[in-house]
């Protein structure tokens, strides 16, 4: 986007901005109020050019992503970084804001997200994102239960399947 051509600035600077919402709305609302903050430009005196959802290269693969955020709390602004491991950022960063939001009351209005990168597992210091990168790690399954031969099953039971 960018403010409306005058004729003291006919060619004025264009901006884009890479924010996460759940829809084009709210993605709109995001970029100017980012525009009305740190550019000066109102909605009223711009435009948007187009706004489009940013798809992962590779979604099958299960990625580090580093995030570096910007949220006010009771007592004032706080900058903080996260690790979180997923397969898509967007889905990632929503983790991020869940997390925000249930452990310290952040709520996804006040939560800016200031930048974004994917990181190698030797580059990661988060324990929560460090103990998944053990090739031999295991999930077990707990509170199986057994499901009895044919020949021993009742023929009628009470309850639906």
């Amino acid at each position: 986007g960018r403010k409306t051509p005058s004729e003291a600035e006919p060619t004025p600077k264009l901006f884009r901005h890479t924010c996460f919402a759940p829809n084009h709305v709210v993605a709109k609302t995001k970029f100017w109020k980012f525009m009305r903050e740190y550019h000066k430009v109102k909605r009223a005196n711009g435009e948007v050019f187009g706004v489009r959802e940013l798809k992962e290269k590779r979604p099958g693969v299960i990625k580090n992503f580093a995030v570096q955020l910007r949220w006010y709390s009771r007592t004032g602004p706080v900058n903080t970084s996260k690790e979180i491991r997923d397969t898509h950022l967007a889905r990632g960063v929503s983790r991020i804001f869940n997390e925000l939001s249930g452990q310290h009351r952040a709520s996804f209005s006040n939560i800016q997200v200031i930048r974004t990168c994917t990181k190698a597992p030797k580059d990661c210091t988060r324990p929560n994102v460090t103990q998944f990168h053990n090739a031999k790690v295991r999930f077990p399954l707990i509170h199986r239960v057994r499901v009895p031969k044919k020949s021993l099953r009742a023929p009628f039971t009470a309850k639906a399947p």
